[in-house]
């Protein structure tokens, strides 16, 4: 990732493309702060060749039960619009032979949300990295969020009309009542707000 052309081509976009003057103290350090804000916060993802490790521990008491980790807070970019997409996030898993950290997921959601996304994508790379580092018995994923490209443009659906997503892999998926379970627990969880 290079942000010195990234920030030249916003500058050529802001002033050739939109017609705006850079002088204007408002602006003048805009394509700075925004290449900044690509190349190392909302797509920092693209640069990182280092693979997520999740650090487990030995489930040595034989825990088998739901672990829920909830109200994950997360922001990805559309792919589509290139306008940000915010949210919430709810982590289940059933343990096997390990544990992980309760900032293990969040971990994941953050890793996985840093590139260009939709929002069907970042679901299905979390569950799977997790699945394949910590072979649980089973992993679900929820997921809101608020898309800029719908809230702000297109058919402006303001802050309150969101996506959801789920996702299922193990005994989340091959049994019923576990998923019930799993969606009382979340429906428990936003009863805390």
């Amino acid at each position: 990732m290079n942000e010195a052309i990234v920030k030249d081509c916003l500058t050529k976009m802001l002033t050739e493309g939109l017609g705006l003057d850079l002088k204007d103290p408002n602006l003048s350090e805009t394509p700075d702060r925004i290449a900044r804000m690509y190349c190392q916060e909302f797509f920092s993802g693209i640069s990182n060749s280092n693979p997520l490790k999740l650090k487990a521990f030995p489930n040595d008491k034989g825990f088998d039960e739901i672990v829920m980790l909830d109200n994950i807070p997360f922001v990805s970019m559309c792919s589509h619009h290139f306008l940000p997409f915010p949210g919430l996030a709810w982590f289940l898993y059933i343990p096997d032979n390990k544990l992980v950290g309760a900032s293990k997921p969040s971990r994941a959601i953050e890793f996985f949300a840093k590139q260009p996304q939709l929002q069907e994508n970042l679901s299905s790379q979390v569950i799977d990295h997790f699945m394949e580092e910590i072979k649980p018995k089973g992993a679900m994923l929820v997921m809101r969020a608020v898309h800029g490209c719908m809230s702000c443009r297109g058919v402006k659906t303001g802050n309150n009309s969101g996506m959801i997503t789920s996702i299922t892999r193990g005994n989340f998926r091959d049994n019923l009542s576990t998923r019930m379970e799993a969606m009382s627990l979340i429906q428990l969880s936003l009863s805390f707000k």
